[in-house]
Order: structure tokens, then sequence, then C-alpha cells
């Protein structure tokens, strides 16, 4: 009897510790086979070395385009305008008329509907309210894009200058 006993506790210690090793090796393959997690895809735009703390980024969706160089957001459930730092474009209501509707078209066609991961220089906002920061999608460093093609022009506003220099050389 004490043999049977001996026997079954060696079985029983054999078995659970198969399913364990098996568990663990379960864990462990699905361990190694998750995903890495991987740097935002803007992490290698050109320019965005400039800006003060890419690790102060807001993730926000743009849901309209007011003109060529200011966007309305949702960031955290809320309605918000933001004006692009350090670039400025025409208004739509000046002699500029037809440069201000090619810049407004230009930023729609690089940020509507979008998300965007937005960064602060050094002020929040400005006297408007409006949030300052510079944009980025997955695809482009949008103040330098405007900047890049002739729609907006480099403005330096102290003092939210970390980019300025990277945007007058940008500018044709």
């Amino acid at each position: 009897m004490r043999k049977t006993i001996t026997i079954c506790f060696l079985i029983s210690m054999i078995t659970a510790s198969c399913s364990l090793s098996e568990r663990f090796a379960a864990a462990l393959d699905a361990f190694l086979a998750a995903p890495e997690e991987q740097a935002p895809k803007y992490s290698d735009l050109e320019g965005i070395g400039c800006i003060p703390n890419l690790a102060g980024v807001e993730e926000a969706r743009v849901i309209r385009v007011i003109d060529g160089d200011s966007i309305e957001v949702l960031l955290d459930g809320e309605k918000i305008e933001v004006r692009y730092i350090g670039i400025n474009t025409p208004e739509y209501y000046s002699n500029e008329r037809d440069a201000a509707i090619r810049a407004t078209e230009a930023n729609k066609n690089l940020v509507a509907g979008k998300t965007i991961y937005m960064f602060r220089d050094r002020s929040n906002t400005d006297d408007y309210g409006r949030l300052l920061r510079y944009v980025l999608t997955n695809d482009a460093f949008i103040n330098l894009e405007l900047v890049r093609e002739g729609f907006a022009e480099a403005r330096e506003y102290p003092p939210d200058t970390a980019c300025h220099e990277l945007f007058k050389k940008a500018a044709h």
C-alpha cells in the first residue's frame, strides 16, 4: 500500500510539474510573440529635433481646419482651437485671399480628420486662448511642411522660437 501511495504521489508530482512547465512555456511563448512596443511613427520625421519636449506629446483628432495655420481638435473629449507655432499664413479677409485659400486647402490635405500629435514650446496659449503647438501626423511635421511647400512663412513669435531656424531654412 505504501508503494502504491508513493508511486501515485510521484506520478501526480510529475504530472503537476509537466502541467506547470507547459503553462510556463505557453506564457513565455505568448510574451515572446507579443509585438514590441514601437516608437511612434512620427519619431523619424525630419526636423522634429528642434521640438523642446518630445515626451510631452498630446494626441488629438482634427475636427475642423480653420485656416492655413489654425485647426480645431478634439482633445480629451473637449473641442479646442490650436494655432501652429512659428509660422504664419495669409488671412482670408485680406488682399492675399487667394493665397489664404490655398494655404487652408493645403492644411486640410495634411490634417483633416487625422490623429495628430501636438507639442508645446514655452507658451501654452496665445492671447485668443488657442493652444500654441508644433503639430505632427504620422507622415509630416505640419508647421515645417506648410513653410517648405510655400503656403506659410516662418515667423518668430517669442518666446516660442525653438524651431524658428529650421523653418527659416525651409522657406523658399
